[in-house]
């Protein structure tokens, strides 16, 4: 490969966010969940006030995509959605089930193993820059 593709930063994070996604998503398979549901009920367990909205602005996704998410995963009960009456009746409050928090549960060993795994490639300094360098990207 000899042309400007094999240089593009954009071309680069793409196949390496591709290949960790796939990997995990490949683990996750047994539990019937994929990389950004498990990542959507990691938010709503542990962001406060968490809605629609929050949900696609911390996953950097449009608020389309992540209502398909909560759709299936409020099909697999693995989250409840209620009008939130109180504050704003066009808001749903997003809770975990019994369910999705036995999900959460019983994936965190696979996730936690393959995190640090990605994580013992690299040194303390260099996931400091590269995390360094992905903020500066970020668009």
């Amino acid at each position: 490969m000899n042309y400007a593709l094999k240089d593009s930063i954009a071309y680069r994070l793409i196949r390496s966010s591709n290949s960790v996604v796939n990997s995990l998503n490949r683990i996750l398979s047994a539990y019937d969940i994929a990389i950004e549901q498990r990542a959507t009920l990691e938010i709503i367990k542990y962001e406060p006030d968490v809605n629609q909205t929050k949900i696609a602005n911390l996953l950097g996704k449009d608020k389309t995509t992540i209502s398909r998410s909560l759709n299936s995963l409020e099909k697999k009960e693995l989250i409840t959605r209620e009008s939130d009456i109180q504050n704003d009746k066009r808001s749903n409050k997003i809770k975990l089930t019994k369910k999705g928090e036995m999900i959460l549960e019983q994936t965190l060993a696979d996730v936690t193993a393959f995190r640090e795994g990605l994580n013992s490639k690299i040194t303390e300094e260099e996931h400091r820059i590269f995390f360094e360098i992905l903020d500066k990207l970020e668009l």
